[in-house]
């Protein structure tokens, strides 16, 4: 599973919905009008996601290789945000953002560049 937060003095703070909007757009197949009951994309690849919104977080459990990835750093890119997986350390755009993770997380956490192939790469061990 996959988080996109966006932290702040070590808490969450609450997402720009218009960016996740513009964000994900796009690719939307299903969705009700403020996101917040579910939302299915589709990449331009054919693979569909289900994503859940709210106010402070997007949230993944399944995803696919390939172009998902893309418009995840595109999401989190917007956001300024950082990626949360399961049982990984947390992905940083850039060194800036350690400072505003709670500070349990700041030591383990990663940057990575923020582009699909480089995400995926990361996610996968390879």
């Amino acid at each position: 599973m996959l988080f996109v937060l966006r932290y702040r003095n070590g808490e969450p703070e609450p997402l720009d919905m218009e960016l996740v909007r513009e964000a994900l757009g796009p690719y939307i197949v299903a969705a009700d009008e403020d996101l917040m009951n579910g939302v299915l994309i589709r990449t331009a690849d054919g693979h569909e996601v289900d994503v859940d919104v709210n106010e402070v977080c997007v949230a993944v459990n399944r995803f696919p290789p390939g172009q998902f990835f893309d418009v995840l750093a595109q999401l989190v890119g917007r956001l300024e945000a950082s990626v949360t997986p399961t049982d990984m350390p947390m992905i940083l755009r850039e060194e800036e953002d350690r400072a505003h993770l709670p500070p349990e997380a700041r030591e383990k956490a990663v940057v990575v560049t923020m582009t699909g192939p480089a995400i995926e790469r990361h996610l996968s061990g390879s």
